[in-house]
């Protein structure tokens, strides 16, 4: 009696050995996927692949893949294929997709901080863009991007902005007064157009072609990239190089799944995404003037913004700094924007 007791009482510390190891070994393997060997990355975003942008992704996607040895597959979906790229976000906070490089407006809904890339007339030129963008203020907002579920990786370069309009060539702040203009997402875009006096409407990026074309809105703005190669001067009459407004995309990746990854594969994710970044700022610099020829043949009426001019439109825009200073970190971002300006 005693020995078949012993070997029933031993039979049960196996059974809850194994038990217990069998649980180890699944939250080992739950908490941070070290065991997985692959991984893909759904890259989407919203403009042509043959934008800088567009190849920055695609660059992005085949260096990955050939310096991880496989491990990382990403699948990179261009021209709005997954979505808007607010509904690409949000599909990043779910876990659906893992990657976008919105424009920073797109974020304003989920990080109100990024609306400082909306204040007209933000940065004097492209140097100085790059040195906030991956420098202090880049590293600023990276940090508010966490509490939204996502990562930071790096920004890229979308150009500076211009007005478009199918009503009459906007020269002053008068121009403009009156026209209905399309803006993104970020409430200070709207606020921008309102201190303008013409009407700010917010419309998806991938609808704006027909909205240009049934007259929905008389205008928005875009830098060259885009005006060019979404072919709006074929529905729109007159361009007005302002250099008003900045167009920057974030790089970013879902934080969850960049978790979930081994550390070197974290490492290298960061590595090819800061190659990335300066390739595409260069690329993006190149391509500037050839954008510039493309509307300049297309017959399009360009119009250039005088000293005088620009001034005005400055000081008529003034308003929307105090909005965004009521932003929570409003103050703090236009401290440290002012520190890189040096004014």
């Amino acid at each position: 009696m005693f020995k078949r007791n012993k070997f029933l009482i031993g039979t049960m510390i196996f059974v809850l050995l194994v038990s217990l190891l069998a649980g180890c070994s699944k939250s080992e393997s739950s908490a941070g996927n070290n065991n997985q060997d692959s991984y893909v990355i759904k890259f989407g975003h919203v403009v042509r692949p043959t934008t800088a942008k567009g190849m920055a992704a695609d660059r992005f996607a085949e260096l990955i893949e050939e310096r991880s040895g496989g491990k990382i597959k990403v699948e990179v979906y261009p021209d709005s294929q997954l979505g808007t790229d607010q509904e690409i976000t949000e599909q990043m906070q779910l876990g659906t997709i893992q990657m976008n490089a919105p424009f920073t407006a797109v974020l304003a809904p989920f990080v109100p901080q990024f609306q400082v890339f909306d204040l007209p007339f933000i940065f004097p030129d492209t140097d100085i863009a790059y040195k906030a963008m991956n420098g202090a203020l880049g590293e600023k907002l990276n940090e508010y991007l966490i509490a939204a579920g996502l990562r930071g990786l790096g920004y890229w370069d979308g150009g500076f902005k211009h007005f478009t309009n199918s009503v009459r060539p906007i020269e002053t702040p008068e121009d403009i007064s009156g026209l209905k203009m399309r803006a993104s997402q970020s409430p200070l875009l709207i606020s921008q157009f309102r201190a303008l006096n013409a009407g700010g409407i917010s419309i998806p990026f991938a609808e704006l072609y027909t909205a240009l074309q049934n007259k929905t809105v008389d205008g928005q703005e875009n830098p060259l990239s885009n005006i060019a190669s979404r072919r709006f001067y074929e529905v729109q009459d007159y361009l007005t190089l302002s250099n008003h407004g900045y167009l920057g995309y974030a790089l970013v990746i879902s934080n969850d799944f960049y978790e979930s990854l081994p550390v070197d594969l974290q490492q290298l994710v960061e590595e090819v995404a800061n190659e990335v970044s300066r390739w595409q700022w260069e690329k993006a610099a190149e391509e500037e003037q050839g954008y510039l020829k493309t509307l300049e043949e297309s017959g399009i009426q360009i119009t250039e913004l005088t000293p005088e001019n620009k001034e005005a439109f400055i000081k008529a825009t003034e308003s929307v700094y105090e909005e965004f200073k009521q932003t929570s970190g409003g103050e703090a971002l236009l401290e440290i924007l002012q520190d890189i300006r040096g004014y």
